[in-house]
């Protein structure tokens, strides 16, 4: 029995660790091989904080690796894909139930031998979830040949982030190339 609850604890642990990755639309033709240049679809529209630039361009320089390990060139006049990221970081609050085994201190006494013991929600801790969109999208076509999205538990540290960012792309390509 206590090997098998180390093995779910085990497993809970690696599970947290590990990055959603999901396929939300793929053209049914589509293949990465078809293609042989790519380029970013640009926003220009906005002004960016610097730090914010320098965390998409290192997020860029990781999607252009990727591509370029799969025979795909970067050519900003003329691509055969254009490469569409979004991002999203949201703030979350992770919360538990009371119990009476987890809290017994919690027991309110009312007087006459009797006590009263309520069931709340508490916050544990705050942490960030990120969200990376990609879409492929064919020019000719005028439509996205592929969507993928990964989705983790964004760590505190900035050497941490570019680690999480490195292993987000890497497995989101793995499932292009599944495709």
């Amino acid at each position: 029995m206590y090997r098998f609850g180390l093995i779910v604890c085990v497993a809970l642990l690696f599970s947290c660790r590990t990055a959603q990755v999901e396929v939300l639309d793929r053209h049914q033709d589509f293949s990465l091989v078809q293609y042989s240049s790519f380029r970013f679809i640009e926003n220009d529209g906005e002004a960016f904080s610097r730090d914010y630039r320098e965390k998409i361009n290192f997020l860029k320089d990781q999607i252009v690796r990727q591509m370029e390990a799969r025979g795909l060139t970067h050519d900003r006049e003329n691509p055969e894909l254009l490469v569409n990221i979004g991002i999203a970081v949201e703030d979350r609050v992770q919360t538990r139930q009371t119990g009476l085994v987890t809290d017994p201190g919690t027991f309110n006494y009312i007087g006459q031998r009797r006590y009263t013991w309520k069931s709340e929600t508490v916050e544990v801790g705050r942490y960030q979830q990120g969200t990376m969109t990609i879409h492929l999208v064919d020019p000719v076509m005028g439509e996205a040949v592929w969507m993928g999205t990964v989705e983790k538990v964004l760590p505190r540290g900035a050497g941490h982030l570019q680690e999480t960012v490195i292993r987000g792309v890497e497995k989101l390509f793995k499932q292009i190339d599944r495709d």
